[in-house]
């Protein structure tokens, strides 16, 4: 059976029991269950909805829908659009879930997971500093560690922050869905490329500062590199 208004279908039954998952997700990631099933709701849905119909399908109160249509709103996970022609003449926004993920994933590092490793990054450097006599050998390294798991995350965020920047440019536009395709693949050919890593002597998180960042920008030059010849293959 169908959950239906006055409008028509708005989702089949059986998907309705899928919300769950979304739920779990949105959990473990951080965020409230009840953003989750909005999210949910709005990706399953056969139409944008009004609040009022999320409201209904979802069985919850007009303060909670509104509050979580804003949280996942400031997040850029839905887009809110022009109004709909309601019974008795009124009009209602509706909402709906973006259909480039990516684009999401890229506001939630954005607007707060880069704000987090930044400044858990900044600690650790601090602690870093004060910590150079000899019996901190130990420490310096964990700490190390630490700085350089953030610049890789940091890279990461950065990444896909960049890719969903470039879509919107007029040369990237049909290239977009093709990157995404074949990252995996470009992925892996770093991965390949770094082995000889293991032969340093010098474990990575002791290289002076200078030779990271040279790694670094060696790192991305291959990355771009290998990416751009499988463009070329396509």
């Amino acid at each position: 059976m169908s959950i239906e208004n006055n409008q028509g279908t708005i989702v089949e039954a059986e998907l309705r029991e899928e919300l769950t998952g979304f739920e779990n997700f949105f959990s473990r990631i951080g965020f409230k269950r009840i953003d989750g099933s909005v999210y949910g709701l709005l990706v399953i849905a056969k139409k944008p909805l009004t609040s009022e119909e999320i409201e209904q399908t979802l069985n919850l109160s007009q303060s909670a829908i509104s509050l979580s249509l804003k949280t996942l709103s400031h997040f850029g996970v839905i887009e809110t659009s022009g109004d709909r022609d309601q019974v008795g003449g009124t009009k209602a926004r509706v909402h709906t879930a973006k259909e480039d993920s990516l684009a999401i994933v890229a506001s939630v590092f954005r607007k707060r997971e880069e704000e987090i490793i930044s400044d858990f990054k900044k600690m650790a450097l601090r602690i870093l500093d004060k910590s150079q006599n000899p019996e901190d050998l130990s420490r310096k390294k964990r700490l190390q560690s630490i700085i350089l798991t953030c610049e890789i995350a940091e890279s990461v965020m950065h990444f896909v922050s960049t890719m969903t920047q470039n879509k919107s440019k007029k040369e990237y536009i049909d290239q977009y869905e093709q990157m995404i395709k074949k990252l995996p693949k470009a992925l892996d050919l770093i991965n390949s490329s770094v082995n000889s890593l293991n032969s340093l002597s010098t474990p990575l998180s002791e290289l002076s500062h200078h030779m990271k960042n040279n790694f670094t920008e060696t790192l991305t030059d291959k990355f771009k590199t290998n990416l751009k010849g499988l463009y070329e293959k396509r």
